[in-house]
């Protein structure tokens, strides 16, 4: 039932902080992919690499880095939408970056739901935050634990009260019934770009962090590891070494 997020806080914070864990996400992770929809584009590089050598780098229109699971299959389930106590990122625009939709347009950050039949996104934006007007290019944000999200239902569109889109804590999206039952469940996350917003807008995301069922994870986009100066001459040796031992065989 619906209290059972608030038994899960209480315990959480009776016990101290979340069991937290940070996994580090890698070019090509099987469980991470992107959807490029409207000639945009997201992958991990190091244009500007924030908690070590890489970040998700997004361009263009309509483009979504998704992660953990299927937001379009029912089967795939993270969890209980009620035990997701925290969605965040980070965040940057790029210097230079050039947007249809304002200077201040942000990646967003979803959370991906089936409920029944119904597939929904509790979506993250700047632009429902309070944030347009105070944003720096080339400079790093992070989202709050208590920040609104918007919503989008499939074949209905976004989520309206009096004619006004509904934004609102995670927390009040899982308050009551009115807006999911008790069996809403998590399917991925994602982080991306919207549609319209120009092949010039350029932005960046990191450490994604997600507690659900009482475990706290950050995802860290990074490349590949490159090897210390020290580890490439010992490679070296080895490969000479072998080099070596095979022409005296």
């Amino acid at each position: 039932n619906r209290w059972h997020s608030l038994a899960l806080a209480a315990a959480m914070l009776a016990a101290g902080a979340a069991p937290a864990a940070t996994v580090t996400v890698y070019t090509g992770d099987p469980s991470w992919g992107a959807e490029n929809s409207g000639g945009g584009s997201s992958t991990i590089t190091a244009t500007a690499a924030r908690s070590g050598n890489g970040s998700l780098e997004m361009t263009g229109d309509r483009t979504r880095f998704f992660g953990l699971g299927n937001p379009y299959s029912a089967a795939s389930n993270l969890g209980r939408l009620d035990d997701v106590l925290k969605l965040t990122m980070e965040w940057m625009i790029a210097t230079g970056s050039v947007s249809n939709l304002g200077p201040d347009y942000s990646p967003a950050l979803r959370l991906h739901i089936w409920d029944g039949n119904q597939r929904s996104e509790l979506i993250w934006e700047a632009a429902y935050n309070g944030l347009y007007g105070s944003v720096d290019e080339g400079t790093w944000y992070t989202t709050g634990a208590g920040d609104r999200f918007h919503r989008w239902v499939s074949g209905a569109g976004g989520t309206l009260l009096a004619g006004a889109l509904v934004t609102q804590s995670l927390a009040d999206w899982q308050a009551g019934t009115t807006w999911y039952s008790d069996n809403a469940y998590v399917s991925a996350v994602s982080i991306g770009v919207g549609s319209s917003v120009g092949a010039g807008y350029r932005a960046f995301a990191d450490n994604l962090t997600l507690a659900i069922g009482g475990v706290e994870t950050t995802y860290n986009f990074e490349t590949r590891a490159v090897p210390e100066p020290a580890s490439l001459a010992l490679a070296g040796l080895a490969l000479a070494a072998l080099a070596a031992a095979r022409r005296r065989g």
